[in-house]
């Protein structure tokens, strides 16, 4: 799951766990299990992807090379 914090225009931070963002809200379930939503017009939000670094490494391999690791992967069976 992707984690989020949430920073307040009053200081409070919001930490907890991401259900939706796009450009004018955000939503999260707080660690009390809390279903929270935050406009985003005057907080400042940290997003913590786990998959970020791997998303980020895609654009850098060739067909050729993603081809050689789906054929290696298909020899596990």
């Amino acid at each position: 799951p992707t984690k989020v914090t949430v920073h307040l225009a009053s200081g409070q931070e919001v930490t907890g766990t991401l259900d939706h963002l796009d450009e004018f809200t955000v939503s999260m379930h707080d660690s009390s299990g809390w279903y929270r939503s935050f406009s985003r017009e005057n907080t400042k939000v940290d997003v913590q992807d786990p998959r970020a670094a791997h998303e980020a490494l895609l654009p850098n391999y060739t067909d050729d090379e993603m081809h050689n690791v789906l054929a290696y992967l298909e020899t596990l069976k």
